[in-house]
C-alpha cells in the first residue's frame, strides 16, 4: 500500500516487494512477515525504506501530527510555509522535508529560528549606515581584494603546506603524514578525538596518529586536517553580525548530511564530501569579516523582502557568498573538487561534478531544515531539481539521514568548535 520509512517498520508488518541492499542483492523476499530479527536485518544493510501491506507514509504522518497539540501544529505548518516559500511544494523531496519540518517544529526540536542577523537594536545602532550602503546600491566590490597577498586570508597556515608536500612526495610513508601532523600538537589531539567519534564509530579506540593514517588513509586524513584547520582561520567576527559558534554548528551539521549522503552514493572519500559541506558557507565569513555592515544590510534586505540572503547579496555585491568561498578556496590552492563543490552548491547545474556539488546542495538545504545553527539563512534554500535527479535517492533517504547526522552532531562540533574560537 506504501513505501514507508525503515524506522517505521513494525514486526507483524507484510513486505509487497523484495527488500534489496545497495548492490541489488536480495536481502528479504516479498510476501515475508517482518519480525525482530527482519528489523535488524535492514539496519545491519542500510536500508531506508520497505513497500508494506496497510500502511502509507500519509497514514503514519497523520498519526505523528495528531500526537501535538493543534495550536502547536497550526503555528508550526505556518511557520514552514513561510520558510518554504521558494521551494515547490508538490516536489516528492520537498514534501518530505516539509513533513519532517513541521513535526521538529510542533515537537519544540528546533527551539529558535531567528538569527542574529535580526537583531533590530543592531539595526538601529547602523541605520546611517545602512542608509548609506541603500543609496549605493549595487555597490562596486573586488572580491580578490578581501583574499589578496595584503590580507589575512591569502595563506593557509604552514602545516597545510607541509601535509599537502607530504602527500605529494611518491616516496612519502605513512610515517612522513604522522610525523608531519605531530608537530601541531594541538591539531594532532583533535585528528585522534575525531577518528575515536561517533563520526567514524570504530569498534576499537585508534590510539595513535599512525594507526589512524593506516586505517583512513593519507588523502583523506589529509583533507579532514584542513578542514579542522580552516575553521580557526576566521576570529573576531562581530557577534551582532553573525553567532560563530551557530555558524559553525549549522556547517559541521551540512558536512555530517554530505557525508552520509556521499556514503549512499558510495563515494569512497566521504571525508571530502564532509569537509565541502564544513566550508561551504565560508565566503560568508568572508563577507562577514570585511564587509560586516553590508551584510548586516543585506540580512535585512532579505528579511524585509522575505527573499533568500543569496538573492540578497547577489543584489547588493553582484555576486554571491558561493563566489568569494570559490575564489577563496583558489587562491588556498585547495582541490579543484572542492573549490568547486564550494562554488556552485547553490547552482550545481553548473558545477563540473554534479553529484558532488548537488551532495552538499541537499545537505545544505536538510541543515536548514533542521533549524540547527545558522549561517545567516533564514528561509530554506531553493532545491534544484536538476540535483535531485542527480542523485538518483528518494525522499525517505532524507530523515534517515538526517536522524545519522543530529546523533554524531555535537560529538563532531566540539572537536571542530574549539575554545579559541569563542569571542
Amino acid at each position: 500500500m506504501g513505501i514507508i520509512n525503515v524506522k517505521d517498520l513494525k514486526p507483524q508488518m507484510v513486505l509487497l516487494g523484495d527488500i534489496k541492499d545497495c548492490r541489488g542483492r536480495l536481502l528479504i523476499s516479498k510476501g515475508t512477515i517482518l519480525n525482530e530479527k527482519y528489523l535488524k536485518i535492514c539496519r545491519m544493510w542500510g536500508v531506508v525504506e520497505a513497500d508494506v501491506q496497510g500502511v502509507s507514509p500519509e497514514d503514519l504522518y497523520a498519526s505523528a501530527i495528531n500526537s501535538f497539540d493543534v495550536a502547536a501544529v497550526t503555528a508550526a505548518e505556518q511557520i514552514v510555509q513561510e520558510r518554504f516559500c521558494h521551494n515547490d511544494m508538490t516536489h516528492p523531496a520537498i514534501r518530505e522535508l516539509v513533513r519532517l519540518s513541521t513535526l521538529r517544529i510542533a515537537s519544540g526540536r528546533i527551539p529558535s529560528l531567528e538569527t542574529d542577523q535580526d537583531d533590530d537594536g543592531a539595526i538601529e545602532r547602523h541605520k546611517a549606515e545602512l542608509d548609506r550602503i541603500r543609496k549605493r546600491i549595487p555597490l562596486n566590490v573586488n572580491t580578490a581584494q578581501y583574499i589578496g597577498d595584503t590580507t589575512k586570508l591569502s595563506t593557509l597556515p604552514a602545516i597545510y603546506r607541509q601535509i599537502i608536500d607530504a602527500i605529494s612526495k611518491p616516496s612519502s610513508s605513512t610515517y612522513d603524514i604522522e610525523k608531519v601532523i605531530r608537530t601541531d600538537t594541538n591539531l594532532a589531539a583533535r585528528v585522534l578525538k575525531i577518528v575515536n567519534s561517533a563520526f567514524y564509530s570504530y569498534p576499537s579506540k585508534i590510539d595513535s596518529l599512525s594507526h589512524a593514517v593506516n586505517i583512513i588513509g593519507t588523502k583523506q586524513l589529509s583533507t579532514l586536517a584542513v578542514g579542522i584547520n580552516i575553521t580557526s582561520a576566521f576570529k573576531n567576527i562581530p557577534s551582532e553580525i553573525i553567532n560563530m559558534k551557530m555558524f559553525w554548528k549549522h556547517s559541521v551539521l551540512c558536512g555530517i548530511c554530505a557525508k552520509v549522503i556521499a556514503g549512499y552514493k558510495n563515494i569512497q572519500n566521504t571525508e571530502r564530501m564532509f569537509v565541502a559541506g564544513l566550508l561551504h558557507d565560508i565566503g560568508r565569513l568572508v563577507l562577514y569579516n570585511y564587509l560586516p555592515i553590508e551584510s548586516l544590510f543585506a540580512a535585512t534586505t532579505a528579511r524585509g523582502k522575505h527573499s533568500l540572503l543569496t538573492v540578497a547579496e547577489r543584489d547588493l555585491f553582484n555576486f554571491d557568498h558561493s563566489t568569494i568561498g570559490g575564489d577563496l578556496l583558489n587562491k588556498w590552492q585547495i582541490s579543484l573538487s572542492l573549490e568547486d563543490c564550494i562554488r556552485h552548491h547553490h547552482d550545481p547545474e553548473r558545477s563540473k561534478n554534479r553529484v558532488e556539488a548537488s551532495i552538499v546542495h541537499l545537505a545544505d538545504i536538510m541543515a536548514n531544515v533542521m533549524g540547527i545553527g545558522s549561517s545567516g539563512e533564514r528561509l530554506i534554500p531553493l532545491l534544484k531539481q536538476e540535483a535531485w535527479v542527480q542523485l538518483g535517492i528518494t525522499p525517505n533517504t532524507l530523515s534517515v539521514t538526517m536522524e545519522q547526522a543530529e546523533q554524531q552532531l555535537e560529538d563532531v562540533f566540539e572537536l571542530i568548535y574549539t575554545d579559541e574560537q569563542t569571542h
